[in-house]
């Protein structure tokens, strides 16, 4: 089916991103349900709403499965916050493994899922693993069915997909929790999009994939219409939705369900002030990722859940307050003579974990001093770093200056140069300053580094100790191949001390995310629950717009899109059994 596209500039998606941020608020709950219309716009058994892999992956299940299908779309283009990843899919027990013999067994993959997600309440002997049964539930349904819902897409010719591998490395990618015992399969479930000319693309691949299977079953595609409200019969029962077309409201029935696979809020500034519990800089979401579910869900009295919670990362902070929409973020810093410290001069986390866990840092409490010590980190590293691997974001290429590197001949030169940074940028950090023996404490703070590099042995973070650390640090910091530097010849490949003499750089880390993961509670068909516990008869829910069954815990690369496909499946299997 062909769509009529409108060209959208990069300042027209963000003043979309804001027009839709002032409409939507609290006051507006009541208004985003309404009783039965007389007047149909439109009417297909299932409405979709979204464009990601989870809404795509439910509009193409439930045609496939004799279904009538609109598919709504806010933005102008599609494939929403999936068409800006990497196009990996977490999928415990896929093909790739079953094809090489690796037994991804429910059991173990559960204990896995439960001991990183609720490592608070994880007893492997108690019954649900010490989890709540909601909470299981969803784990269990992950389980069960991910691997069926990419086996679906293949088969129906939807996607294309293949062992996706750590970028560069010839292995298959490590998850981000490797090193736990209950991890018996810790890499191989990372599954990537197999491009026409054979190679590994990206999240704009697999979306155009996902497009024209949607494009080929005729499914229309309604852009630029923004859902604002649900249409419910007398007995509660979601039987429509209601949109919204440059100023005209559009009516849409839906016979039978309508189903969410929309994005979170991290674009809405009041709501990220409202639901996070620490500061978020910027986010590398579609700009349409404002929240939109969550008032609309609301007004049909549906459960709220995980608000607080988001896919996290570091960002540059200065290019986060330049723009917050950004393309990405520090998933992984580069190099190995380099390290983080926060406002008093010590490091507060391991480098070279996850993007999502080491992001946390940021929102520590110090409540003898009632501050957030590690609001900002700061990446202090050599010159070894800067040329050694030059290039590799966020360091400039060829260790050229750029405006969000700051450098000093000495440490103490370097400390000077960040408090006046610090200081130009105190209108928008909230008065973040350095502590008075900030230099003198980054001086120690390297020296005990340094040891820990020829050890090989981080005693305090340990860095370099899980396979997840050394691994991705090959994908993310690939040496330059005419570097005059030595390859490191410590014990750790993530470790090398920093040079006794300068110059020495910082660039300032703030937190970001990707986007957040909370919302309307689902159960483990995909249906949306009320306040009760009890499901909102034809109203389902999928990806980043509802709360998260793996709660804040990014099981490797691609547990976001693999979730969102999964219930995306879930969601049209569920919806696909109701009677008209």
């Amino acid at each position: 089916m062909a769509i009529q596209r409108k060209a959208i500039t990069r300042r027209q998606a963000l003043t979309a991103a804001g027009v839709a941020t002032a409409a939507i608020g609290v006051g507006s709950l009541t208004a985003a349900c309404s009783k039965p219309e007389t007047h149909w716009d439109h009417e297909a058994d299932i409405v979709v709403v979204g464009s990601g892999i989870g809404a795509s992956t439910a509009a193409v299940t439930v045609r496939d499965k004799g279904n009538s299908v609109i598919l709504v779309e806010k933005a102008p283009i599609f494939g929403g916050t999936s068409a800006r990843t990497a196009g990996v899919l977490w999928i415990p027990n896929n093909f790739t493994l079953k094809e090489r013999n690796i037994k991804d067994t429910k059991e173990d993959c559960l204990k896995y899922l439960a001991r990183f997600s609720y490592p608070e309440e994880y007893n492997a002997d108690s019954e649900n693993l010490g989890l709540s049964a909601h909470a299981y539930s969803l784990l269990e349904s992950f389980y069960d069915n991910g691997s069926k819902a990419i086996d679906s897409l293949r088969e129906a010719k939807a996607l294309n997909i293949a062992e996706w591998r750590m970028f560069a490395l010839d292995r298959p990618a490590t998850d981000y929790l490797d090193h736990v015992p209950e991890n018996k399969v810790p890499a191989g479930r990372a599954l990537g999009i197999v491009t026409p000319d054979g190679t590994i693309g990206s999240g704009i691949d697999m979306m155009k994939q996902m497009e024209d299977a949607v494009q080929a079953r005729t499914i229309p595609i309604l852009l630029e219409h923004e859902a604002t409200g649900l249409v419910q019969d007398e007995n509660g029962r979601v039987i429509g939705l209601k949109c919204d077309n440059d100023g005209t409201t559009i009516m849409i029935k839906a016979s039978k369900a309508v189903i969410f696979g929309t994005g979170g809020y991290v674009h809405n500034t009041s709501a990220v002030e409202r639901y996070q519990s620490h500061h978020i800089y910027g986010a590398c979401a579609s700009s349409m990722a404002t929240g939109d579910f969550i008032n609309i869900a609301g007004a049909a009295g549906a459960r709220m859940g995980n608000l607080s919670g988001a896919w996290r990362t570091q960002e540059v902070l200065e290019e986060a307050l330049d723009n917050r929409y950004l393309a990405g973020g520090v998933f992984y810093p580069p190099g190995d003579s380099v390290l983080q410290v926060n406002k008093y001069g010590v490091r507060a986390v391991n480098e070279t974990r996850n993007y999502n866990d080491r992001t946390v840092v940021h929102g520590q409490y110090d409540s003898s001093e009632a501050e957030y010590p590690n609001q900002l980190m700061f990446m202090i590293y050599d010159q070894r770093t800067a040329e050694a691997f030059g290039g590799a974001y966020p360091l400039p290429k060829d260790a050229k200056p750029e405006s969000h590197v700051i450098s000093g001949d000495t440490l103490e030169e370097l400390t000077r140069e960040i408090e006046k940074r610090l200081k130009s940028l105190s209108s928008q950090i909230g008065g973040v300053t350095l502590a008075a023996n900030f230099s003198n404490q980054l001086t120690k703070t390297i020296g005990r580094f340094n040891e820990f590099a020829r050890t090989g042995k981080d005693s305090d973070f340990k860095r370099g100790a899980a396979a997840y650390d050394s691994e991705w640090h090959g994908a993310f910091s690939p040496m330059q191949a005419n570097t005059p530097w030595e390859k490191n010849p410590y014990p750790s490949v993530t470790m090398h001390p920093l040079r006794n003499v300068g110059p020495y750089y910082a660039i300032i880390l703030g937190a970001g995310a990707l986007d957040t993961n909370g919302g309307p509670v689902v159960n483990a068909q995909a249906q949306v629950l009320d306040v009760k516990g009890e499901p909102i008869p034809g109203l389902y829910g999928a990806g980043n717009c509802i709360a998260s069954p793996s709660r804040d815990a990014y099981w490797g690369a691609g547990c976001p899109l693999g979730l969102s496909c999964t219930f995306g499946y879930i969601a049209a299997n569920s919806a696909d059994l109701i009677v008209k």
